[in-house]
């Protein structure tokens, strides 16, 4: 299992000096971390906790309709498709896709992956529930993640309910610079926060075992964050009922953790929602 653990500033910084850069872009960053980070071998024993605390939180069955919006290695999207479940998963990396697909045909698991991004997103049904987890929420301007939340609220059938975990604002000046030491070799991310446009911005690197180069993106992964209050505001503001839970579902190894991540079950329903089959 991946350890975490900080790094130096000034050790980061002489490695990032001295060896030379090889640049990858974000698709290639998205198919990297969701195999070798994400959906390693050594996390599925935390991946299936995290299947186990949602589907008792939203009291799942066999038969519902699930999304998974940012469904990344699509590990989730697996465990919930095995206990049968309607799983549709879809996130912004064709070559993530592309792996997601081929893993469910090889292991003979009936799920739907779709390249798309969220905000562009138009399903052709509706769901019992939609995830949004491990910070996948944030990556639009600010008017495009309010107006996501109300999307979701006309995706799902009435009564329907959101879980979503996100990084919060309220703790992100405690990132820095951190690494966790892999199979493979090891991932150093650099984060900064810019509290006055809540923005976090973060360059992954890869540090391959006995090799003079570093991995790195060409641009950095921006989210926007949102404190505690904020987000049950939109939530609310989209016709949703939120109730924050007292703890994350339990995140594999990576996980940054209770004190900066918060988890929302948000019940929709007290909105007119389109008519079926309008969406």
């Amino acid at each position: 299992m991946a350890e975490r653990v900080g790094v130096e500033q000034e050790v980061f910084y002489s490695l990032r000096e001295t060896r030379p850069l090889i640049y990858r872009d974000w698709d290639w960053w998205s198919w990297f971390l969701g195999r070798n980070y994400f959906g390693a071998a050594s996390e599925a024993s935390q991946w299936d906790t995290v299947e186990r605390n949602i589907r008792t939180d939203l009291e799942l069955h066999p038969g519902m309709k699930i999304l998974d919006l940012g469904c990344g290695s699509g590990e989730l999207v697996f465990r919930l498709a095995q206990r049968g479940m309607s799983v549709t998963g879809i996130d912004n990396s064709k070559r993530l896709i592309d792996d997601c697909r081929s893993i469910a045909v090889e292991r003979g698991i009936p799920a739907e992956f779709l390249k798309t991004n969220m905000f562009e997103y138009t399903p052709q049904t509706r769901f019992d529930v939609a995830l949004c987890i491990n910070t996948s929420f944030g990556y639009g301007t600010d008017q495009e993640n309010r107006r996501l939340f109300q999307e979701i609220a006309n995706w799902l059938r009435p009564d329907g309910q959101l879980y979503l975990t996100v990084i919060i604002a309220d703790y992100a000046e405690s990132f820095g610079i951190w690494s966790d030491y892999l199979e493979g070799g090891t991932l150093i991310v650099e984060n900064r926060y810019d509290s006055n446009a809540q923005l976090m911005t973060s360059w992954p690197y890869w540090l391959p075992p006995n090799e003079e180069t570093m991995i790195c993106s060409k641009i950095p992964e921006c989210v926007r964050l949102y404190r505690i209050e904020e987000i049950e505001s939109m939530l609310k503001g989209a016709g949703f009922i939120p109730h924050m839970l007292s703890s994350d579902p339990g995140y594999p190894s990576h996980s940054l953790g209770n004190k900066v991540t918060r988890t929302w079950v948000a019940q929709s329903g007290s909105k007119p929602l389109t008519e079926e089959g309008s969406i």
